[in-house]
């Protein structure tokens, strides 16, 4: 079998015997077996890529010992010299010869090389008072500048195989799978109370709200199919289990997290992430909107704090206005209906009512900052919420709502058949004022849990205008499965 080395422009060709006196033929890496190695050869081989390319190779594939550091592969230099390399390359003689003065004497046989490649062999007597030959200094000099030479070359070579190695490296970072995002994940975080701060729940009360909106409360059971309509499907909402997209909105309304930022932590597409929470959004405002937040005056009462209870004993609701901040509108009729009067900027409004110990009861929708708490009060449908409590039994007539002295709303409550708890303006009642604020101080509180959901506390973006209706409500009612506020 006839073999040829394929390094660069090699001649050692077993057809021809006076090329390869001495030389040894090794077989090139295969693709099969070690596709690296082979590409490396490849490459350090230095021939055209339809000469020589992972295709051509085969068991008749052969590098000879001429292109290797110590005339073989070994566990130190295991590839072939690249010849692509200048320095690697045979090159012609020089025309002139350097002369060289004679520096010492040479004591042993010595194999000298002269620069027109020819090979001299200096016999040098032992006895020291022998005549110096004038060439030996030529001899020792070729000597040294061809230990040098392979010292650089070593070096070389080396540095080649280290600098692989990182680009093989870098390779295999850009091409690690990074791990997507779960509860469990999280949950075993070595950082502290890091599942509370990424959804504003712990593990547990996670998994009862998975409970609550028939998700799997775990990893092995199998998720069962619940009414989540999608405006389009795409293979990572149909793959991704519900467990960890409820997670993944959750991580939006707690933190606000960029879309991109979210679909990096779930291994997602970005318009996977749009269509999940849009989809999440309507499904729990539609669940948590069956629930029946108000209950009877009775339970209120047996849960009401005592010094509450003591002063305000027919007082079962505070109400209060907030409000949030908002981009500047591009519409041209809304900016100045959106300026509010006390934050002098872009807001939206809304009227929050809880019990004395801080659960929210209700949350109207949001309405442009401009308008008062009286204007509020009238055009939510709190009012004929508050009129249905009446007429089934869950509030009794002369009832009491407690409220600050911006809702001005005596003749809408009294038709209804409540009383309305406000601070008094006339002097001389200032213990009660203080009373009063120190209750209401509840709702405030209310309204900061609500806040910590940071998709509602920083600045809305308008194009979020069409959801925040729905996104207000949901997490508002989500603080209702955290603590109580008077609890904290």
């Amino acid at each position: 079998m006839v073999k040829r080395c394929v390094w660069g422009n090699c001649k050692s060709d077993t057809r021809y015997p006076d090329r390869v006196v001495g030389v040894v033929f090794y077989p090139f890496p295969k693709p099969k077996t070690n596709l690296q190695k082979c590409q490396l050869w490849i490459r350090l081989c230095g021939r055209p890529q339809q000469r020589l390319n992972t295709n051509t190779i085969s068991k008749n594939t052969y590098v000879c010992s001429k292109h290797f550091i110590n005339g073989a592969p070994t566990d130190e230099f295991p590839d072939p010299l690249d010849a692509l390399d200048e320095k690697n390359t045979p090159k012609s003689p020089p025309k002139k010869k350097q002369r060289c003065e004679p520096t010492e004497t040479i004591n042993e046989s010595t194999e000298i090389i002269v620069a027109d490649n020819t090979t001299v062999v200096c016999e040098a007597d032992l006895n020291p008072y022998n005549s110096v030959d004038p060439m030996a200094g030529v001899g020792v000099l070729a000597v040294r500048q061809s230990k040098s030479t392979s010292i650089e070359d070593s070096l070389r070579m080396t540095a080649y195989i280290q600098s692989e190695e990182i680009k093989h490296l870098k390779k295999q970072l850009s091409e690690l799978q990074y791990i997507s995002l779960t509860p469990e994940l999280i949950n075993n975080s070595s950082i502290a109370n890091y599942f509370e701060f990424c959804t504003g729940f712990t593990f547990d009360m996670f998994n009862h709200l998975c409970t609550f909106l028939k998700v799997p409360s775990d990893s092995i059971t199998p998720q069962t199919e619940i009414p989540l309509t999608y405006r389009k499907e795409t293979w990572h909402t149909k793959k991704m289990p519900f467990r960890n997209q409820f997670l993944l909105v959750l991580m939006k309304l707690r933190n606000n997290y960029d879309m991109k930022d979210l679909a990096f932590k779930f291994q997602i597409d970005v318009k996977s992430v749009n269509l999940i929470f849009n989809a999440w959004i309507n499904y729990l405002y539609l669940r948590l909107g069956q629930i029946s937040v108000w209950p009877h005056r009775d339970v209120i009462n047996v849960h009401m704090p005592d010094n509450f209870k003591k002063e305000f004993p027919t007082t079962f609701a505070i109400l209060d206005c907030t409000e949030l901040k908002l981009e500047r509108p591009t519409s041209l009729p809304l900016p100045g209906q959106s300026i509010s009067d006390c934050k002098s900027s872009h807001t939206l409004k809304g009227l929050v009512a809880c019990d004395p110990r801080g659960s929210v009861l209700f949350v109207s929708t949001l309405y442009a900052g401009s308008i008062s708490d009286k204007d509020i009060f009238r055009q939510c449908n709190i009012a004929s919420l508050l009129y249905n409590l009446v007429q089934v039994g869950y509030l009794n007539p002369g009832d009491a709502l407690m409220a600050d002295k911006g809702f001005q709303n005596e003749e809408d409550i009294k038709e209804i058949g409540l009383c309305l708890n406000i601070p008094p303006l006339a002097k001389g009642k200032e213990q009660r004022t203080t009373k009063m604020t120190k209750h209401r101080a509840n709702v405030k509180r209310a309204i900061g849990k609500i806040k910590k959901f940071k998709i509602v506390s920083d600045k809305i973006p308008t194009a979020t205008l069409s959801k925040i209706n729905q996104i207000w409500f949901v997490v508002s009612m989500l603080t209702n499965f955290q603590p109580h506020v008077l609890s904290q």
